[in-house]
């Protein structure tokens, strides 16, 4: 049984239980590949709690460092890190290595990508991105906790993996992280890019914008003196998104994909105008039935949500179908490297027989 490398930078809730449902995984009867995991964060007590949860097997502090043996390199760090952990990990990433980028925006990804990968002397790339979004296991959609603590095993399971690759990114790659994913727990959808994006500026930034416009608005009026005794659940659900980043990584969700939130923003905009214009019509039915309308819809959405039932066609996997090993002993150099051959040469040059 082969080893695969695995390092994961950025060790909050998702990365941690990343390393947890991996070690659950090694312990099923059968399994098949086994991992040794590698940790890094920028909290020296977050890698210690990861590495206490028996989430990751070793801790390094450098990100460099982290990645220097890794097969696959998993990016779950906060939303404003990721430009900088790029530069930081591309001079050391091996030929054939995998990132799986969980950042907000795959557009910029695929951008920071392009700029940073690693490329060989005849300027073919020699470490490769795919994108991805983890839709998490329905039974932890009231629970909005984000930090190590509040990693589980199971975070995945019933869960989807929403890979957004670029055109050009390799099959092999895609294959091997829909593989990881299957792992898991997870079933898999393949989204393009921009799609991505648009959707993330609805189902993202809109509802962290919401909870931001709502805060100010109370806040800002002059009776807040008085408003905020009257905080009860209802209005601090309403605004929990704010705790959930700091600033930087908040407005990550929205830079670089500003032109589709603010049309996400007037959607809103456009639904609050109704709902004024409802108000003013001084018609208690006609509100009620607005929020009747919306319950009911909302009532089916989780009830999918929680079966992760769309209804979807069957969509078509890349053409090549690999294991998981089997994809990671091809390295991705498609000139004669296997496991072995050359295993220090950091440069992207692939040995020729």
């Amino acid at each position: 049984m082969a080893t695969i490398n695995l390092t994961i930078i950025g060790l909050q809730r998702l990365g941690t239980s990343i390393g947890l449902a991996l070690k659950r995984y090694m312990k099923t009867p059968g399994a098949q590949h086994q991992f040794v995991i590698t940790g890094s964060d920028e909290s020296n007590d977050v890698m210690r709690l990861a590495r206490k949860m028996e989430a990751i097997d070793q801790e390094v502090r450098s990100p460099g460092g982290a990645v220097e043996r890794a097969d696959l390199v998993i990016l779950t760090a906060r939303n404003s890190l990721y430009s900088d952990l790029y530069e930081a990990i591309a001079p050391d990433l091996k030929a054939g290595a995998v990132i799986v980028d969980f950042s907000p925006l795959k557009e910029r990804a695929i951008e920071r990508a392009t700029k940073w990968l690693p490329h060989d002397k005849d300027g073919e790339v020699t470490a490769y991105m795919v994108g991805a979004t983890a839709i998490l296991n329905p039974a932890y959609l009231l629970d909005p906790k984000t930090d190590t603590e509040s990693a589980h095993a199971d975070l995945f399971d019933k869960g989807t993996l929403i890979l957004s690759p670029a055109v050009n990114c390799r099959g092999e790659a895609i294959q091997l992280v829909s593989d990881l994913g299957e792992l898991l727990g997870m079933s898999i959808h393949f989204t393009d890019p921009s799609e991505h994006d648009g959707m993330v500026a609805s189902m993202e930034a809109l509802p962290l914008l919401a909870n931001l416009a709502l805060f100010r608005t109370l806040n800002g009026n002059n009776a807040w003196e008085d408003l905020r005794r009257l905080g009860n659940p209802l209005f601090t659900l309403s605004t929990l998104g704010l705790e959930q980043f700091g600033a930087e990584d908040a407005a990550a969700v929205m830079n670089g994909n500003r032109e589709r939130t603010v049309q996400a923003v007037e959607a809103l905009i456009n639904t609050l105008d109704e709902i004024r214009d409802t108000l003013l019509a001084d018609d208690d039915l006609l509100i009620a039935e607005a929020f009747a309308d919306a319950i009911e819809k909302r009532e089916k959405w989780l009830l999918d949500r929680r079966k992760n039932a769309w209804d979807e066609k069957t969509e078509a996997k890349p053409a090549v179908k690999l294991t998981l090993m089997s994809t990671l002993a091809s390295r991705f150099t498609f000139r004669g490297m296997r496991p072995g051959d050359n295993e220090d040469d950091k440069s992207g040059k692939s040995s020729k027989k």
